[in-house]
């Protein structure tokens, strides 16, 4: 069975672009079961009040109220009590089941964009999805692959928790600076020592970092590598 896993993004007239196209150093991460709305915001300084009042004005935009929250420094979570998806001018997750596919959750609202996942059955019910989406969005495909797969499984997320969560600040810093930076590209476009050059740090302090983070997040795939049924 052959299906579409398809990542685009979009710009429209809605309480969540105008915010974020207001904070886009903002991230928001948004769930819904159609019930309830979950969301999550995320920004270096959430005790900058114009931004808390900037995300009260959004809730109340969307015509609900919080019916549970929680705050860390970095990280507001908010239980909306009623969804608002269906209200929202065009309403994209209506548009998306519509046409038959199914949204992998969460959306992300930031940068002034509004980034979508989703897994098609069919090139005519991707075709009919954007055909819809482009009356009332700006719309850009940002991936598209087909996956000829017996199982949808496989194509819905890991938590990134799961995978990072043992990672160090210095350890994700080494590993993100290394994929930019080409040291994981066929043939090899930087060498440790050269991206250690660049940063400015001893090249046996970067390799330490790079090397426990390669080490945990193999640890952590480990799992998930194994579910793959092997070759014969």
């Amino acid at each position: 069975m052959t299906h579409y896993e398809v990542a685009f993004r979009l710009q429209h007239e809605c309480p969540y672009n105008a915010f974020s196209t207001k904070y886009p150093s903002v991230i928001i991460s948004h769930w819904c079961n159609w019930s309830r709305d979950v969301l999550e915001i995320a920004h270096k300084d959430l005790g900058d009040q114009t931004i808390i009042k900037s995300i009260r004005d959004l809730i109340k935009q969307l015509g609900t109220k919080v019916i549970r929250r929680s705050q860390a420094m970095t990280n507001l979570q908010v239980v909306l009590q009623h969804c608002a998806c269906d209200k929202l001018p065009p309403p994209t997750l209506p548009v998306i089941e519509r046409r038959n596919c199914l949204e992998i959750q969460p959306a992300l609202y930031t940068g002034g964009w509004e980034w979508y996942r989703v897994v098609a059955f069919s090139e005519r019910d991707l075709r009919n999805l954007f055909k819809d989406l482009d009356k009332h969005c700006n719309v850009e495909v940002t991936s598209k692959r087909a996956v000829s797969e017996e199982s949808v499984r496989e194509t819905f997320p890991v938590s990134t928790a799961t995978l990072l969560g043992k990672l160090t600040s210095r350890q994700l810093q080494a590993l993100v600076v290394a994929l930019d930076n080409g040291y994981y590209n066929i043939p090899r476009t930087a060498t440790a020592g050269e991206i250690a050059q660049r940063l400015r740090v001893p090249r046996t302090s970067f390799v330490d970092h790079l090397r426990k983070g390669e080490n945990k997040l193999l640890q952590a795939v480990g799992p998930y590598l194994r579910l793959k049924p092997g070759e014969t």
